[in-house]
């Protein structure tokens, strides 16, 4: 009686066992699965969208669009003055997907910086934010200063152009953990 006690014991002991092994199992590839969703879901499209920005301010610093000695609104303040508004709607759409992609990094960068594992990408997420709201700002008024007749100050915050690597280490880091969390059996804390 006693050792078919002892054995039903050992038998349910091994059962539950094995549902834990089982159930930590699942619950590693779901944080794997989790942090995999996180780069590509708002880590890679924020590096995307950096990338574009910086094409579309390149893009805006060259001719056609660039006045000499001027920055990117400037220019165009001084085009919509000499040509009207209606020639330079090619410079207006540029300058608003700029804008559009200002507010989604800033977006992505709030949803991902309570996850963030590297300083860089906190610091230049902060940079960035500034930089976005600074800009958007200026864009913004736009026409009202075109409308008084005034003119921007000479100087706009700068485009944090060390934010894109910043992104890329947030990044290569998440991806390092994740995979040395796999090769150790799922025991890394992450």
């Amino acid at each position: 009686m006693i050792h078919k006690s002892v054995a039903v014991f050992l038998v349910v002991a091994l059962v539950v066992t094995v549902l834990s092994v089982g159930f930590m199992f699942r619950e590693h590839e779901a944080l794997l699965s989790a942090r995999a969703q996180v780069i590509s879901g708002e880590l890679r499209p924020l590096a995307a969208l950096l990338k574009e920005d910086q094409a579309i301010i390149h893009e805006l610093h060259a001719v056609p669009f660039s006045e000499p000695d001027s920055g990117i609104l400037e220019s165009y303040l001084t085009k919509i003055r000499r040509d009207g508004v209606a020639k330079h709607s090619d410079m207006k759409q540029r300058l608003d997907e700029l804008a559009e992609n200002n507010t989604a990094i800033v977006t992505l960068i709030e949803v991902d910086s309570l996850h963030a594992m590297t300083s860089g990408f906190v610091a230049g997420g902060d940079k960035f934010r500034n930089y976005a709201s600074a800009w958007s700002e200026r864009w913004n008024s736009v026409m009202e200063v075109f409308m008084a007749g005034g003119n921007y100050a000479a100087s706009g915050v700068p485009f944090p152009n060390d934010f894109a690597a910043a992104v890329d280490a947030e990044i290569a880091r998440r991806n390092t953990l994740s995979q040395a969390t796999l090769a150790a059996g799922g025991s890394g804390s992450g």
